[in-house]
């Protein structure tokens, strides 16, 4: 090719790639790209409290050259600290109280880098100003008072209206199909705790974590298989903090407990333990693992202290629990029962291997503790090795009674002279069981042995063979009160249709009589007139039906019952509580499986069948046992299929 034709060439390629030479270059401009760490934050903080600490964002320049911004807040309570700045540059966003109304408060921090890609950049912030939390515990635990009477000085709503619908127990569905396939029908066996009304403000558990379903369903029973409620305790226990808020239950925090239930084992047939906290002290006490318990900050749900009664000594943490609720006294003294069971990995701790150990602890408001075993409390109880108990109930190896230790999920009653009653029974045999009395100091009063003292046993014909209360780990049977000092007691008995025995003592121990029905039921108290009637639940449950709920006198005669009537059902459905709730008119509040909460007025004798309401809350086939709470304006707390409802006007 000649030169010209070369320098023609140039010429074309220069013009193509629009010009050549330094006087020719065109350059693209840096180009910033504005970036934030966060596009949320939320704070929180009590209403007229302290403000919460600030959170941080960092704006970012994640393209080339320089980016300068400034930032602004869309509401007086937020601020952000530098306005502007050159990136990368660290915000500071607070909140603060000032005269904020109880809600969730939303603001925004707008950045802004003026024609850049990116911009604005929006953090959005939630800013939660919650009420101050009641210190006037109203039903502060099992039972609401110390005594566990069931009764308050309010007069309660009528069941007119779902105020609030809150799930706690998110495996229920998974819960009851292992059991339909073992038991012929979805049945839920879990104990529950009574929701804590404390003013505005309600505590009550919630489920967290995972259920693992057998596969094929039922194999944690057919094949002992580790599944279902073979494998319960990798499922999570949290308290959590409710309040009314603008006529709505809001949350307000979460408290994790490391709480475990007991091993299933054969012990416990897949009935799940319950867990159940106490409102004490300005706080809230919740069971931990390995026998502890923890001090909970009502305001935040933090850990004010995790208290260890039984730091030195030579216990094995992971085989040891709190085996029911928590109680308190009028003084703020705390009693629980702990039991140490055996390894599992060396044979069934129910029934091949003893209970380790076993205590009733308490606990004082400076968290200081004293325990007493078991063993000091019924020393006249046969010795662990005997094979004197009634072997027609024993389940140990060789017939042995096995040790004395607390019925699982039984509360402590205090009575107003500070006596503690709880329940024990030999850990191989529920027959050789007994209402035990304990001083305020942990030292034995009194133990009352259940066995033969129940004459509808004979049915008329010699010999005459008394009938026996047992205490089985399934139910939640709890001690009541009574305002003349006498204590119910409502023990299992399987020869009357499983409907067990509500026994009653006197404050020196002595046997006064029982009514036919006491499985898996804590009496409420009705105060009224100069004395008292006691209500209780009252299913027939061999006949399907009638299934009562019953009021008696003090000597345990029937004063009425109301009976459930169902047009879809001839005899009924069975009350689905362990414990009902009374107001200051005497007026019953229980949960039938019929899927409504009743209303039920005095006034009445015999049997009756009128409600003073009812309202539907949810299909409950197969539900679970569950006590009622009242709070302090009247509302009803009822749990039905695990749902939490608030029920009223």
């Amino acid at each position: 090719m000649n030169r010209f034709a070369l320098i023609m060439l140039t010429g074309i390629f220069c013009v193509a790639a629009a010009g050549c030479g330094s006087a020719g270059i065109v350059t693209t401009p840096p180009s910033p790209v504005l970036s934030v760490s966060s596009t949320s934050a939320s704070f929180s903080a009590v209403q007229g409290g302290t403000n919460p600490a600030a959170v941080s964002v960092t704006v970012s320049n994640t393209g080339d050259g320089t980016l300068t911004f400034t930032a602004a807040s869309d509401s007086p309570w937020l601020t952000v600290t530098p306005t502007s700045g050159t990136a990368p540059q660290t915000l500071q966003i607070s909140a603060a109280v000032g005269g904020l109304p109880i809600s969730m408060n939303t603001g925004r921090i707008t950045i802004t880098a003026a024609g850049v890609t990116g911009s604005p950049a929006t953090v959005t912030i939630g800013f939660f100003v919650t009420p101050v939390p009641s210190n006037t515990p109203f039903w502060a635990q099992w039972g609401a008072n110390p005594q566990h009477a069931g009764m308050v000085a309010v007069a309660g709503q009528n069941a007119l209206h779902k105020l609030a619908d809150i799930v706690y127990e998110p495996f229920v569905n998974q819960e009851k199909a292992e059991n339909a396939a073992i038991f012929g029908e979805p049945e839920l066996l879990a104990h529950y705790q009574a929701p804590i009304v404390d003013g505005n403000d309600v505590y009550a558990m919630m489920k967290t974590g995972t259920y693992n379903s057998c596969s094929p369903v039922g194999a944690w029973f057919t094949q002992n298989a580790a599944c279902g409620p073979n494998t319960w305790n990798t499922m999570i226990w949290n308290e959590a903090r409710f309040s009314w808020i603008n006529n709505q239950l809001t949350q307000i925090w979460v408290f994790t407990s490391d709480w475990k239930p007991e091993p299933n084992g054969n012990g416990l047939q897949g009935w799940e333990p319950v867990f159940h906290p106490v409102d004490a002290n300005n706080f809230i006490y919740a069971p931990g693992a390995g026998g502890t318990i923890w001090k909970v900050n009502k305001t935040t749900g933090a850990t004010a202290s995790h208290i260890n009664p039984f730091s030195g000594t030579n216990l094995v943490a992971q085989n040891t629990y709190v085996a029911g609720p928590l109680s308190a006294d009028s003084l703020g003294n705390i009693y629980y029962t702990v039991i140490e069971l055996a390894d599992p990995s060396a044979g069934d701790p129910w029934t091949v291997k003893d209970a380790v150990g076993a205590w009733l602890v308490k606990l004082k408001s400076d968290d200081t503790s004293t325990i007493a075993t078991f063993a000091s409390l019924v020393p006249n109880a046969p010795a662990a090795n005997s094979t004197t108990c009634p072997a027609e109930f024993t389940r140990g190896p060789n017939g042995l009674c096995g040790s004395q230790r607390p019925g699982i999920n039984i509360a402590p009653a205090i009575a107003p002279d500070g006596t503690i009653y709880i329940g024990s029974v030999a850990h191989f045999d529920n027959g050789q069981a007994y209402l035990v009395a304990v001083n305020s100091n942990l030292t034995p009063k009194w133990a009352a042995s259940l066995q033969s003292l129940l004459t509808d046993a004979c049915g008329g014909a010699p010999p005459c063979v008394l009938g026996s209360g047992l205490i089985d780990d399934l139910a939640s049977s709890s001690p009541t009160v009574a305002p003349d000092g006498s204590v119910l007691f409502g023990a299992f008995t399987d020869y009357n249709g499983e409907r067990g025995h509500l026994m009653k003592f006197d404050s020196l121990g002595n046997f006064q009589g029982a009514f036919d029905f006491g499985w898996d039921s804590t009496p409420a108290i009705y105060v009224h007139g100069g004395t008292y009637s006691i209500v209780i639940k009252d299913n027939h449950y061999a006949t399907n039906g009638p299934y009562y709920i019953t009021q008696l006198n003090p000597s345990l005669q029937i004063e009425w019952q109301f009976q459930n009537t169902n047009p879809g059902q001839p005899n009924g459905f069975e009350w689905c509580i362990n414990m009902p709730a009374v107001d200051m008119n005497g007026t019953v509040y229980a949960n039938s499986e019929d899927g409504s909460i009743y209303v039920i007025p005095q006034g009445h004798a015999g049997i009756f069948m009128q409600p003073q309401s009812s309202l539907f809350l949810n299909l409950a086939l197969g539900a679970a046992y569950t006590p009622l709470s009242i709070g302090p304006d009247g509302r009803l707390y009822t749990q039905n299929n695990g749902h939490l409802f608030a029920v009223g006007n």
